[in-house]
Parts: structure tokens; sequence; C-alpha cells
């Protein structure tokens, strides 16, 4: 019971790891997390704040099987958020498409098919010629579909440039396929379909094809929601997994398992221990307002102050807490601009320590009182008399 006790009262500074939206790196694993095994590499971190929680090789580039195709459907599915291609939308299938080895749907040269059909298939089983159909129309050709897709994983801050859409033989990092995968769950379009285990697609004249998600953690995992898996002789067994539960998501990474069920093994045992030791709290919003400064020199008596941007922590530990503080001056002077800043609003633990701050800025403009403002306003006073 002391020792409980003495643990709850040194939280703040052994437990805590605070983690800002911009992105900050987190700290080595803690003892009692998972081990990578005889993974080639192991990545765990939780999108919304950015932190980093637990890595293994996490930068060296490595064969990645099937999660190559993972940058073609990030592009497909931004372009059904965009609309700039229909569900309904009936897309041709060409040669070099039904020519495309590995997982597919077994889509025929010439077939005609839905776009919304091969959209299951690219998301549920990351079906090679239905990837590569469905970015040729959405991007209307194939060139066009590799230059989005070399613009997004620059965007992204992959290093690789791809020569066709489904990047086959192209090397990357567990980090650098976190970040796919990250962006690619912010996707509507992709989080719609991305927990779907079964179903089935028709083509003309030619049955059926059955989709059968090989990412088990869809029905397995509590909160799965994707991302991709992908398998072969030089790569192994690999896979990238998120999962969400309330406002905390987690990403993890596997790349170079022996087999399937280490694979499966390994990223469950992550994502477990990132619920377990974390969760994510968000402190504001970018707009919420934390009280008022007076102004001197403006007609304007007061301000608001605003938070500057949004600020979410990660805090390590259950049951720790923290509270917000507005550190405002007692007044400011005129003329005051919106957006200029007039303070910060502070994160304290529960020991009182400063673990985060955010800008707090003036939400409104207070311009300069003239002689003109000055004279109407002794003006209206006088003639309220």
């Amino acid at each position: 019971m002391y020792l409980l006790k003495f643990l709850k009262k040194t939280a703040a500074t052994l437990l805590i790891f605070v983690f800002v939206l911009t992105g900050a790196a987190g700290a080595p694993p803690a003892a009692g997390e998972p081990t990578a095994g005889n993974v080639s590499a192991a990545f765990l971190t939780e999108i919304n704040s950015g932190s980093v929680l637990f890595e293994k090789s996490a930068g060296q580039k490595l064969p990645a099987a099937g999660l190559s195709r993972l940058p073609a459907l990030l592009v497909i599915c931004e372009a059904f958020d965009a609309s700039e291609i229909g569900r309904d939308a009936l897309v041709t299938v060409d040669d070099k498409a039904a020519k495309i080895g590995g997982t597919t749907a077994f889509l025929r040269a010439g077939e005609q098919i839905d776009a919304a059909s091969l959209l299951l298939a690219a998301v549920m089983i990351n079906a090679g010629d239905a990837t590569h159909a469905l970015a040729c129309a959405a991007c209307g050709s194939e060139a066009a579909a590799v230059e989005r897709i070399n613009s997004r994983l620059a965007e992204l801050g992959v290093e690789c440039t791809y020569a066709d859409i489904c990047g086959a033989g192209q090397l990357f990092s567990a980090n650098e396929l976190a970040a796919i995968g990250a962006a690619l769950i912010k996707s509507d379009t992709y989080r719609g379909l991305g927990t779907k285990y079964y179903e089935t697609i028709r083509h003309n004249g030619a049955g059926d094809t059955e989709l059968v998600n090989p990412n088990k953690l869809v029905k397995q995992y509590s909160g799965c929601i994707g991302v991709g898996t992908g398998s072969s002789g030089d790569a192994g067994y690999c896979g990238v997994f998120a999962a969400q539960r309330g406002e905390t998501v987690m990403l993890a990474v596997v790349l170079g398992a022996a087999n399937s069920g280490e694979r499966f093994s390994l990223a469950s045992a992550l994502l477990d221990n990132g619920f377990s030791a974390h969760k994510n709290i968000r402190i504001c919003s970018a707009g919420e307002r934390f009280g008022t400064v007076p102004v001197k020199g403006s007609m304007k008596t007061e301000v608001s102050a605003e938070a500057a941007e949004e600020l979410e922590l990660l805090l390590s530990g259950a049951g720790e807490r923290c509270k917000t503080e507005a550190e405002l001056p007692e007044y400011a002077e005129a003329p005051i601009l919106a957006g200029d800043i007039l303070g910060r609003l502070k994160v304290l633990s529960s020991s009182g320590e400063v673990i985060a701050e955010v800008p707090l800025a003036a939400a409104e403009d207070a311009p300069a009182a003239g002689f003109g403002d000055c004279f109407s306003y002794i003006l209206r006073l006088f003639l309220r008399r």
C-alpha cells in the first residue's frame, strides 16, 4: 500500500511523457514493454500527438512486399474524398493491370467494372490489378498517377521514387510506412471500408470474386481500423496496423516477421501496450478562448485571448491528471491586431510542473484611439447628461 501511494505521488516525474501535436519524439521504450523478437523492424506511434512509443530499426530501409501499394491506395482514397472520381464510375481494365501478379481481384483486360468494386478490392485485399486500374481512372493516366504518388510521398517525407503505380520492389522503413498509414486512416473513404472483412464483387459475365481481408486484427482486435498486410520471400511477413479507442489512435508497423502469427502477435502486443500505458488528451482547440485582457489606448476596452493552435498530450501512467492555467498580462497597449500574442496557456502536471504551453493570441483587433474617437466619446458622455 505504501509503495502504491509513493508511485502515485511521484507519477508526474516517473510516468508522464508529454507529446505535443506538432510531432515531438518519444522517449525510449520503458521496461515491461514488448520486445520486437526476431522481426527486422517494428514501430509504434500515437497518431494524434505524433508520439513515438516503441521502435526497433525503424529507420532502416527494408522490403515491404505488398505494402508498397499503400501509397497508390492513399492517392486513390484521397481522390474519392475530393470527388475526383465517383463510386459509380465505370473503369476499363487495361492490359497492364490485368497482368499484375500477387494478390489480385482476377480482373480481365478490357473488362469494365464499377469503381466501388475496385475500391473494395484495393482496400480490403490490397489487390494490385484493382489498385492500378483505379489509380489510372482517378488520376487520368498511369503517368499522372505515378506523378501524384511521388508528390504525395515527398509531402510525407518518404524518400523513394515510384516508376509505376504499385511500386514493386520498393524499400521502406517502418517509420515511413507509419507516415503513409497515418495519412491513409485520415481519409474518410478509407475509414468507411478499412474494417470490412468479407465482401463479394461481381464481374460482368465472369462470375464473382470473394474478398477476405487478410488483416486478422480487423476481426480480432478491439478498435482496429486497418491498414494492410503483405508477405514475400525476401520481405517476410509485414503489416501496418491501426486502432482507435476514444481520442487515442495507435499505429504499429511490423516488418520481416518469420510467419503470419508472429506478425499479428507482435502488432497486438504493441497496440496493447500503447493503449494500456498511454492516453491521448485534448487540452484545447485552436480558437478556444481563455479569458480577456484589458486594453489601454483604444476605444475597445478589452480583447479575448484564444489558443493559437490545437494541443493534445499523450499521458503515460494510469490515472495521471493535468490542469491548465492561462497566463495573461494585466493590460495591453493599443494598437492590437487579431493574432498578436498576448500570453500563454500553461499545462501543469499534478505536481505543478509546466509540461506544455500554447500561445494565447488576440481574438480581435483593438485599434489605437485617435483624436476623433476621443472627441466623439466625450461628446456622447456630454449628451447623456
